[in-house]
């Protein structure tokens, strides 16, 4: 009995072994998971002459991109070099420029008062905002110094601005909080606001990425969010920094890192404008 239940067994065995040897192979460059009949997008991919024009966009202390439009921008304002300056809107006015200027560069040893030699002054209310169009894939990273203190009211925020007129706003309140911003002015937010302390160096931004907007203090993260109601119809737009209240300070570092609107670009490159039309007509894509 022992013996015709072994034969039983090799039986089943050889039987299992021929199924799967009669199965067609899967060939290794097959996805699992692909679609019947499902095409994949080829990535538009920059050539070196048209990422050599973009960077010939911009002013930036140090600047690089990559062939899938990721660009780097690094703005060292302690240079007092003020053709940096010609990549924000509005451009800061010379240190002796027009009285109430509320962007402008330090005079003279007012930066000494912060420790630094120089950078950007920022006084009162108002908006100051990086002319490049970007993806909404974007990481901002500044440091900041305060002449003065301040109060829980003020606001210093790294700010995305998207839509007609920039009217959507979301923002880094000095990395410690996520502000949905109306014009200049605080319209609600989340997380607890960072006391404003003279002369203490603060390294904070955002990120955005993923359809997530984080602010970030000290290269951390403190609070983050991807609700509709401070992210409502994300789409491409600029970043730059948005303030109110008791506010005097010096930027002295931003660096800017993310993919870059190739539209935005192709509108100062018509070859490039030429190449993206015709990449997305044989893809079938807008």
């Amino acid at each position: 009995m022992l013996k015709f239940h072994r034969i039983i067994a090799v039986g089943l065995l050889t039987l299992l072994w021929l199924a799967q040897a009669t199965q067609p192979p899967l060939l290794a460059d097959e996805p699992l998971d692909a679609p019947a009949g499902g095409k994949k997008e080829v990535q538009f991919v920059l050539q070196d002459e048209e990422r050599s024009r973009i960077l010939d966009l911009f002013q930036a202390s140090e600047e690089k991109i990559s062939p899938n439009g990721t660009l780097e921008l690094i703005y060292d304002f302690v240079s007092k070099n003020e053709v940096l300056g010609e990549d924000w809107t509005p451009i800061p006015t010379h240190q002796f420029g027009r009285i109430g200027q509320p962007v402008r560069w330090t005079r003279g040893g007012e930066g000494a008062v912060v420790g630094v030699t120089g950078g950007i002054y920022i006084a009162d209310k108002g908006q100051w905002f990086h002319r490049a169009v970007w993806k909404p894939q974007v990481k901002m990273e500044s440091t900041y110094y305060s002449f003065c203190g301040g109060s829980v009211r003020d606001m210093f925020a790294a700010t995305y601005a998207w839509t007609k007129g920039l009217r959507r706003r979301v923002g880094s309140n000095l990395g410690s909080q996520v502000m949905r911003i109306s014009g200049v002015k605080p319209a609600g937010g989340i997380g607890k606001p960072s006391e404003i302390i003279f002369r203490e160096p603060v390294n904070f931004g955002f990120e955005l990425k993923d359809g997530q907007f984080s602010a970030q203090r000290g290269g951390r993260t403190k609070v983050e969010t991807s609700s509709s109601k401070f992210l409502k119809k994300l789409d491409s737009g600029q970043v730059g920094f948005v303030w109110s209240g008791n506010i005097r300070c010096c930027i002295t570092k931003v660096t800017l890192r993310g993919q870059l609107d190739l539209d935005w670009a192709a509108k100062s490159i018509p070859d490039l404008k030429t190449r993206l039309k015709e990449h997305r007509a044989s893809n079938g894509s807008r």
